[in-house]
């Protein structure tokens, strides 16, 4: 897509962008490899019927003149700075090399695209959602997909077809992984179900035939929340979050975290424990973002946890009692298919989908936290989350800076525990 498609409230939104950044005319400079940029701000416009967008990249200042982004199978038409002068660029395995004019201040570039629909959950999917992670964003915009680089966004579709909503998040002001944004385009009708206690308006987006599932599955989703909020600290992806619907193929996939509206495949709506696993990574995973892969359960072992927790909080100690006996069996089914190290050593030397994803981290990382708080006590450990949270939200963390920051706060050292649990191959 060309600069001249922007509409006026993107040109706008841009225009405010680069106000702070080098927009002088730029000597040409050839394109580099530097994967050490940081990425401070991603807007995009795209065009969903068209399957073309333009990305304005903020990147931080730097003595490099080099940037290198993941590109995917996009096909990069043209690359500029925010004044519409040229930058050289090379497109090469994947990747983007752009020559920048060395800057003592953030630089913007401008980057025309196509992309094209992908049906293996790894960009734009045939039903008009998005699916990104772990490391597939570069087939949806270019980006990072190393979730240390926390990026802020602006996001405008157009091109939506007549008799269609496209749910996502104009703007995410906090700093997250590149996974996080999302779309959703389909026949929606939309729900509000309360405020939080902080005046966050949540709701739920069903499909056509989907409006029972989808009451039953968010029924508690407000109180939950409030648990959240009240528990955790304030939620800072927006005034308004919701669970949204979509179609993943049919069957009982889950969720996937793109706040402030997450996903939830439409044969997984009716389940109480997705959407409140999903709202939960608004704190841990999207809120606080792991530092490398390997620190994946601090994402979703925690997750799993707090997720427990609001089930006792809102629904009482039956309804928490009844899940850990489903964490339970979960856990053994990881114990017969998996090899249970649920925290390996190093930063993103794994293969995240084919090294740690599975039940592993999601249950050893919860059952680790659930004897945690039989040590330290319930209150001490919501103290830590809640405190970590607060101290760490819109950063990226290790694990390890979790469990330090918890023997800081109450003089028990948990490392050996999380050892026990997280890498070991064993169930202790």
């Amino acid at each position: 897509m060309k600069p001249t498609h922007r509409t006026l409230s993107f040109l706008l939104a841009v225009a405010s962008l680069a106000a702070g950044a080098d927009t002088c005319p730029s000597t040409l400079v050839p394109a580099s490899e530097d994967w050490s940029r940081d990425i401070l701000h991603t807007a995009l416009l795209v065009d969903v019927a068209a399957q073309t967008a333009t990305a304005v990249i903020r990147v931080a200042p730097s003595g490099s003149t080099g940037l290198s982004l993941e590109v995917g199978d996009l096909a990069i038409l043209e690359v500029t700075d925010a004044g519409g002068a040229p930058l050289d660029f090379l497109v090469h395995e994947k990747q983007l090399d752009v020559g920048i004019p060395v800057s003592d201040v953030p630089a913007d570039i401008v980057v025309d695209y196509r992309y094209t629909t992908h049906t293996d959950f790894d960009g734009e999917l045939p039903s008009g959602a998005t699916f990104t992670w772990p490391y597939f964003c570069g087939n949806l915009f270019p980006c990072h997909s190393d979730p240390s680089d926390g990026t802020t966004f602006q996001l405008q579709l157009t091109g939506v077809p007549d008799g269609e909503t496209a749910v996502y998040p104009e703007t995410i002001d906090l700093e997250t992984a590149s996974y996080v944004l999302a779309w959703a385009r389909g026949r929606y009708t939309y729900r509000k179900l309360g405020s939080s206690r902080d005046g966050i308006e949540i709701g739920v987006y069903w499909l056509p035939g989907g409006e029972n599932q989808a009451l039953q599955g968010a029924e508690y989703l407000v109180d939950q929340f409030n648990w959240y909020e009240q528990t955790l600290g304030r939620y800072l992806f927006g005034p308004r979050a919701a669970s949204v619907s979509v179609d993943w193929g049919g069957g009982d996939y889950g969720g996937m975290e793109h706040h402030p509206y997450w996903h939830i495949s439409s044969g997984s709506m009716y389940d109480v424990e997705t959407h409140a696993h999903e709202a939960a990574h608004g704190w841990y995973g999207d809120g606080v973002r792991i530092a490398c892969w390997e620190d994946f359960v601090l994402s979703e072992g925690t997750v799993s946890y707090l997720t427990a927790r609001v089930f006792g909080a809102v629904q009482g100690p039956q309804a928490e009692a009844a899940l850990w006996d489903e964490y339970h069996n979960l856990l053994l089914i990881s114990q017969a298919t998996e090899d249970m190290i649920a925290w390996p050593e190093g930063c993103n030397q794994i293969d995240m989908l084919e090294d740690l994803f599975g039940f592993t981290p999601y249950m050893k990382g919860a059952f680790f936290f659930k004897d945690l708080e039989g040590v330290i006590g319930r209150d001490a450990l919501d103290s830590c989350l809640a405190g970590f949270y607060q101290e760490r939200v819109g950063t990226a963390a290790r694990f390890q800076e979790l469990l330090d920051y918890i023997y800081l706060e109450t003089g028990y050292d948990p490392t050996p525990l999380a050892e026990a649990w997280l890498r070991s191959s064993t169930i202790p």
